[in-house]
């Protein structure tokens, strides 16, 4: 059996293939390949890269035919066919899946699955944000764009509808089975996605194996924001190597502080109207496809454009800027 693991962006989907990509021993101890065709470059290069974004790459930047990637995918999969086989990119779940499926045409469509986590349409939104922001990517100020993309989404939630995914892929993988997972910690095995994954599709790790997959304190707007700024002063290299030291101070680590209550509730609720029928058949005995959002007293009070944020923002930039000057 084959999985090919399309992400969602944002569900945890690196610190699964960095836990693959080195544990050679433990992948061999559960019958486990972690394919090598698409994280081996086709020029023959000996370094795996940790994903298989080379054939996203492939696939966005280059119209050239997919025959390479398909060859060495079936041939690898062959010499291989009595283990659990894994192909994982988060990049894939945005990608020309017609295009992808091409590199997974001469494998039986009863010997490969399809799998992605589905992440609460809001937080996805926060994350996503965040990232934009610590990239330098906001095309311009925080509050109109979220106003902006939400508009979008409202003009054509397709973009962010699971049950249009699912048509996308069924269209593009004819007879293969679709297995989407929830992206809830509260209900992952042993509380992370390593775990939960690997049980998921048939090779559980061990008790005495630790997964090490604890999720990283979310970083604030505020501190996303300085972030960009250091991204596009200084190259976002240097901004990643800043992003990896623990900062303790309130104003560098927070959640819901993106879209203002009513906002998150009127996002969550629009997308999962346009998402009955995903919900019905892949999780018809929960009330709801996300368990809905406890939200603090602080959260419930949240606000973008306050004279509290402007000062986190300022906070959070004195704080990035005295990292960057002693690194």
């Amino acid at each position: 059996m084959l999985w090919l693991h399309m992400g969602m962006p944002k569900t945890g989907t690196t610190a699964l293939q960095g836990f693959l990509r080195r544990n050679h021993a433990v992948m061999d101890e559960i019958g486990l390949r972690y394919m090598e065709t698409g994280r081996r470059r086709l020029d023959g290069g000996t370094r795996l890269a940790i994903s298989h974004n080379i054939v996203a790459f492939h696939i966005n930047r280059s119209p050239d035919p997919m025959d390479p990637f398909r060859s060495a995918m079936t041939s690898e999969y062959d010499a291989h066919a009595g283990q659990t086989c894994v192909v994982s990119s988060e990049m894939f779940y945005f990608c020309n899946l017609n295009r992808l499926a091409e590199v997974f045409a001469d494998i039986p469509s009863r010997e490969l699955k399809i799998t992605f986590y589905c992440r609460r349409y809001s937080d996805f939104f926060e994350a996503d944000y965040k990232q934009r922001a610590k990239a330098g990517r906001l095309p311009n100020g925080g509050t109109d764009y979220i106003r902006q993309r939400l508009g979008q989404i409202r003009e054509n939630p397709e973009q962010l509808s699971f049950s249009t995914k699912l048509a996308e892929i069924r269209t593009a993988f004819p007879g293969v089975t679709v297995v989407p997972l929830l992206y809830e910690r509260s209900g992952m095995v042993r509380g992370n996605v390593v775990d939960d994954f690997l049980s998921r599709i048939g090779t559980p790790l061990g008790e005495e194996v630790a997964a090490g997959a604890v999720s990283n304190p979310s970083q604030s707007r505020a501190a996303s924001e300085a972030f960009g700024v250091i991204s596009r002063a200084l190259g976002r290299k240097k901004s990643r190597q800043l992003r990896r030291v623990f900062v303790d101070d309130p104003v560098m680590v927070r959640r819901n502080d993106v879209l203002e209550p009513d906002e998150r509730v009127w996002l969550d609720e629009f997308l999962a109207a346009q998402d009955t029928a995903f919900h019905q058949e892949f999780f018809s005995d929960r009330t709801e496809l996300f368990t809905p959002t406890q939200l603090s007293d602080e959260d419930k009070m949240f606000r973008r454009d306050t004279a509290e944020e402007y000062e986190a923002l300022r906070k959070a930039s004195e704080i990035v800027f005295r990292l960057a000057l002693d690194s």
